[in-house]
């Protein structure tokens, strides 16, 4: 299998991975807002917590190789990035699972009680492990010979890399808004202290701005390329792209200040999340992959 096809397989099952993380990820930034929270133990709301928080973590790595591809890999099909997706997406299904097995737990629990709750706990982060990683158990298939080339990835294959990889992204913010609409009909937002309402408003305005940013590839290359292969658009579309994480991590953090606030009701957790989460998100998406270059860079320049 071409270096090309490869490439967009992988970049089509991260993304996969992404369209099941949004939905435990919204669903964990609503739950503090929903009428009967307050009535979990402490207990339970640390738990709430350990889940928001394994999912940032989740969607961040997720997110990493598209990063990655736009600034160090510039969009070529390579064996180093298509190794970095593999690595990034198996990394992404551990906390995966965790937060999966957590969440479960606690909806269990209020079902049918602790006990019920710790069974299904269990067995959900079993059956997700157990799947998602048990084929490592397997006996190794013979691998096919990938096609190796020294030629330049073609302009319509990086063209359809990063129309991928905003479809990769694009479900993170998607789930962020979402929940950025829906949680100020809700009575617990109207309870939120002042400051906060106010810096839910401004992570309301940097997710709209990223999901803008993550639509306006699709909407360039039909009006302005009418569909057709240019490399100009390739670079315009990377820019957005890029872009888009940027006010995406910055939208996030801030409405996981809210979250972590209203989950804990003490200021200092919420800044502790907070700060974790700018840290994590612009380290995976930014520093690390502006860092390769840089030493790519160097390392090539050496020689």
């Amino acid at each position: 299998m071409a270096p090309t096809e490869r490439t967009k397989t992988a970049l089509d099952e991260c993304r996969m991975l992404m369209l099941g993380a949004q939905i435990l990820l919204g669903f964990q930034l609503q739950a503090p807002f929903q009428n009967a929270f307050s009535e979990l133990s402490g207990a339970e709301k640390a738990l709430e917590l350990a889940v928001l928080c394994l999912m940032v973590l989740v969607i961040g790595l997720l997110i990493t190789p598209s990063a990655r591809h736009r600034i160090v890999e510039r969009g070529e099909a390579t064996p180093e990035i298509i190794g970095f997706i593999s690595r990034l997406s198996m990394a992404a299904l551990g906390p995966f699972a965790l937060a999966l097995a957590l969440a479960v737990g606690i909806a269990a629990g209020r079902i049918g009680g602790a006990r019920i709750g710790m069974l299904a706990g269990l067995l959900s982060g079993a059956g997700a492990l157990g799947l998602w990683y048990g084929p490592l158990l397997l006996p190794k298939k013979a691998k096919a010979a990938m096609t190796t080339s020294d030629e330049k990835t073609p302009a319509g294959a990086k063209i359809d890399f990063a129309l991928t990889e905003a479809r990769v992204v694009l479900p993170g913010a998607q789930a962020l808004l979402g929940f950025q609409l829906a949680i100020v009909l809700t009575s617990g937002f109207a309870e939120l202290p002042a400051a906060d309402r106010a810096l839910h408003g401004i992570a309301l305005g940097l997710i709209a701005l990223s999901t803008m940013l993550l639509m306006a590839p699709a909407a360039y290359h039909r009006i302005v390329y009418d569909g057709t292969v240019a490399e100009e658009f390739y670079r315009t579309a990377s820019l957005f792209i890029l872009a888009a994480t940027v006010f995406l991590a910055l939208g996030l953090t801030a409405d996981i200040h809210v979250v972590a606030g209203r989950i804990s009701g003490d200021a200092k957790v919420a800044n502790v999340a907070a700060a974790g989460t700018a840290v994590a998100l612009f380290g995976l998406w930014h520093a690390w992959p502006w860092l390769a270059r840089a030493r790519r860079i160097s390392s090539s320049s050496a020689e």
